[in-house]
Protein backbone atom coordinates (compact mmCIF):
# COMPACT_ATOMS: atom_id res chain seq x y z
CA UNK A 1 0.00 0.00 0.00
CA UNK A 2 2.76 2.42 0.97
CA UNK A 3 4.70 1.58 -2.19
CA UNK A 4 1.62 2.20 -4.34
CA UNK A 5 1.13 5.59 -2.69
CA UNK A 6 4.75 6.53 -3.41
CA UNK A 7 4.43 5.48 -7.04
CA UNK A 8 1.30 7.60 -7.43
CA UNK A 9 3.05 10.55 -5.79
CA UNK A 10 6.03 10.27 -8.15
CA UNK A 11 3.69 10.02 -11.13
CA UNK A 12 1.93 13.24 -10.12
CA UNK A 13 5.05 15.29 -9.41
CA UNK A 14 6.41 16.77 -12.64
CA UNK A 15 9.97 15.87 -13.44
CA UNK A 16 12.55 18.62 -13.51
CA UNK A 17 13.81 18.92 -17.05
CA UNK A 18 16.60 21.25 -18.00
CA UNK A 19 15.90 23.08 -21.23
CA UNK A 20 18.36 22.48 -24.04
CA UNK A 21 20.83 25.33 -24.44
CA UNK A 22 19.85 27.86 -27.09
CA UNK A 23 21.24 26.99 -30.49
CA UNK A 24 21.56 23.24 -29.99
CA UNK A 25 20.41 21.67 -33.27
CA UNK A 26 17.12 19.73 -33.22
CA UNK A 27 17.95 16.20 -32.18
CA UNK A 28 21.11 17.31 -30.38
CA UNK A 29 24.76 17.89 -31.10
CA UNK A 30 25.79 15.60 -33.94
CA UNK A 31 29.43 16.50 -34.66
CA UNK A 32 32.48 18.44 -33.51
CA UNK A 33 31.41 21.58 -35.40
CA UNK A 34 28.07 21.60 -33.52
CA UNK A 35 29.88 21.24 -30.19
CA UNK A 36 32.30 24.05 -31.06
CA UNK A 37 29.39 26.28 -32.12
CA UNK A 38 27.74 25.64 -28.75
CA UNK A 39 30.86 26.83 -26.92
CA UNK A 40 31.10 29.91 -29.19
CA UNK A 41 27.48 30.84 -28.36
CA UNK A 42 27.95 30.25 -24.64
CA UNK A 43 31.06 32.39 -24.12
CA UNK A 44 30.63 36.03 -23.14
CA UNK A 45 33.86 37.97 -23.61
CA UNK A 46 34.47 40.41 -20.74
CA UNK A 47 35.65 43.89 -21.67
CA UNK A 48 39.15 44.93 -20.64
CA UNK A 49 40.62 41.43 -20.92
CA UNK A 50 42.27 41.70 -24.34
CA UNK A 51 45.22 39.36 -24.73
CA UNK A 52 43.98 36.81 -22.18
CA UNK A 53 43.58 33.12 -22.92
CA UNK A 54 42.68 29.95 -21.06
CA UNK A 55 43.00 26.41 -22.42
CA UNK A 56 41.07 23.51 -20.90
CA UNK A 57 41.03 19.74 -21.27
CA UNK A 58 37.94 17.80 -20.25
CA UNK A 59 35.75 14.79 -20.94
CA UNK A 60 32.04 14.76 -21.69
CA UNK A 61 29.81 12.05 -20.30
CA UNK A 62 27.22 10.28 -22.48
CA UNK A 63 24.49 12.54 -21.06
CA UNK A 64 26.30 15.59 -22.49
CA UNK A 65 27.51 16.83 -19.11
CA UNK A 66 30.98 17.14 -17.71
CA UNK A 67 32.86 14.08 -16.54
CA UNK A 68 34.69 15.78 -13.70
CA UNK A 69 35.94 19.36 -13.68
CA UNK A 70 37.79 20.86 -16.63
CA UNK A 71 41.56 20.96 -16.22
CA UNK A 72 43.41 24.18 -17.06
CA UNK A 73 46.38 23.28 -19.26
CA UNK A 74 47.45 26.79 -20.16
CA UNK A 75 46.58 30.37 -19.36
CA UNK A 76 47.78 33.89 -19.85
CA UNK A 77 45.70 36.51 -18.08
CA UNK A 78 46.12 40.16 -19.06
CA UNK A 79 45.03 43.27 -17.21
CA UNK A 80 44.59 44.01 -13.54
CA UNK A 81 43.42 41.49 -10.93
CA UNK A 82 39.74 42.31 -11.58
CA UNK A 83 40.11 41.80 -15.35
CA UNK A 84 41.93 38.52 -14.80
CA UNK A 85 39.19 37.28 -12.47
CA UNK A 86 36.43 38.28 -14.93
CA UNK A 87 38.15 36.51 -17.83
CA UNK A 88 38.68 33.36 -15.79
CA UNK A 89 35.04 33.33 -14.63
CA UNK A 90 33.82 33.95 -18.20
CA UNK A 91 35.93 31.04 -19.50
CA UNK A 92 34.48 28.62 -16.92
CA UNK A 93 30.87 29.85 -17.31
CA UNK A 94 29.98 27.91 -20.51
CA UNK A 95 30.54 24.61 -18.69
CA UNK A 96 27.71 25.33 -16.26
CA UNK A 97 25.62 27.55 -18.54
CA UNK A 98 25.42 25.27 -21.57
CA UNK A 99 26.07 21.76 -20.32
CA UNK A 100 24.68 19.18 -20.22
CA UNK A 101 23.77 19.36 -23.88
CA UNK A 102 21.83 16.75 -25.81
CA UNK A 103 24.09 14.53 -27.92
CA UNK A 104 22.91 12.36 -30.79
CA UNK A 105 23.55 8.61 -30.48
CA UNK A 106 26.06 8.79 -33.34
CA UNK A 107 28.05 11.59 -31.72
CA UNK A 108 27.99 9.79 -28.36
CA UNK A 109 29.57 6.78 -30.07
CA UNK A 110 32.17 8.97 -31.80
CA UNK A 111 32.90 10.90 -28.59
CA UNK A 112 33.65 7.86 -26.47
CA UNK A 113 36.54 8.70 -24.14
CA UNK A 114 37.90 11.52 -26.30
CA UNK A 115 39.78 14.20 -24.39
CA UNK A 116 38.53 17.59 -25.58
CA UNK A 117 40.90 20.56 -25.77
CA UNK A 118 39.10 23.94 -25.70
CA UNK A 119 40.88 27.30 -25.73
CA UNK A 120 39.21 30.69 -25.22
CA UNK A 121 41.38 33.48 -26.64
CA UNK A 122 40.57 37.19 -26.33
CA UNK A 123 42.18 38.48 -29.50
CA UNK A 124 41.20 38.70 -33.16
CA UNK A 125 41.02 35.42 -35.02
CA UNK A 126 44.23 34.00 -36.37
CA UNK A 127 44.98 30.64 -37.99
CA UNK A 128 44.29 27.87 -35.51
CA UNK A 129 43.62 24.18 -35.71
CA UNK A 130 40.01 23.31 -35.16
CA UNK A 131 40.21 19.61 -35.79
CA UNK A 132 37.69 17.47 -34.01
CA UNK A 133 38.26 17.67 -30.29
CA UNK A 134 40.83 20.50 -30.55
CA UNK A 135 38.87 23.77 -30.53
CA UNK A 136 40.14 27.36 -30.33
CA UNK A 137 37.54 30.10 -29.96
CA UNK A 138 38.52 33.71 -30.51
CA UNK A 139 36.76 36.71 -29.01
CA UNK A 140 35.64 38.14 -32.35
CA UNK A 141 33.69 34.93 -33.07
CA UNK A 142 31.83 35.12 -29.76
CA UNK A 143 31.17 38.85 -30.19
CA UNK A 144 29.77 38.33 -33.72
CA UNK A 145 27.54 35.56 -32.40
CA UNK A 146 26.31 37.83 -29.58
CA UNK A 147 25.53 40.60 -32.08
CA UNK A 148 23.71 38.12 -34.31
CA UNK A 149 21.57 36.67 -31.51
CA UNK A 150 21.15 39.86 -29.49
CA UNK A 151 22.88 38.34 -26.46
CA UNK A 152 25.13 40.58 -24.37
CA UNK A 153 28.71 40.63 -25.70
Amino acid sequence: MRRAALLILFALVPATVRAAPEGVPPGGIDNWADLRALFVRCWTVPKGTEGSLIAFQFLLSPDGGMRGPPRVVGKRLAGDADAQKRFSEAAYAPFSRCLPATLTPGFKALLGETLIHLSYVNRPRMPARNLGAAMTIFSDEAQREAEHTGAPP
